[in-house]
């Protein structure tokens, strides 16, 4: 279906293609998860993706804002393997928005490739989001959180 994950000393093309494979099938699969919770019809799932510290998804109307980075590039500070939750917002809070995405992204884990579900620059709401489903500071100003896949998927019971 997608690229086989390479070797984590493989070259920088061979990543952006992984990272950008993986993309295309988290967004393939995100697009009728927010169709069918927000009641947006497909042209207003806006998504756009690049490559650059890894392959970035954008998705984003009124109702959420998402922003993930797949397979970041190491200098970016994180695990080869990740999942970066660089924004996550939604319109409407304490939903189960946040617990339907990240079963979505523990789901997906296997068939992609990342072993690490992480959030970048958490405010006070998305480090407590992190916190709940199984996620640990990076850093001592907890801005950066990490947990395994595994352990997302625990506290998601």
């Amino acid at each position: 279906m997608f690229s086989v994950k390479p070797p984590r000393d493989a070259p920088k093309d061979v990543w952006h293609k992984k990272a950008k494979d993986g993309a295309a099938h988290l967004m393939s699969h995100l697009t009728p998860l927010l169709m069918l919770n927000f009641g947006y019809s497909e042209r207003w799932v806006k998504q756009h993706s690049n490559i650059g510290l890894g392959a970035t998804l954008n998705a984003f109307t009124l109702k959420y804002d998402l922003y993930f980075r797949l397979f970041p590039n190491p200098k970016a500070g994180w695990p080869r393997e990740t999942i970066v939750i660089a924004r996550i917002g939604f319109k409407d809070t304490r939903k189960g928005h946040g617990r339907r995405l990240l079963t979505l992204i523990t789901e997906l884990a296997s068939e992609i490739g990342y072993q690490h579900i992480a959030i970048e620059s958490a405010n006070d709401s998305s480090s407590a989001f992190g916190k709940r489903f199984g996620l640990q500071p990076m850093d001592d100003h907890g801005s950066n959180w990490i947990g395994s896949v595994g352990d997302v998927r625990r506290a998601l019971g």
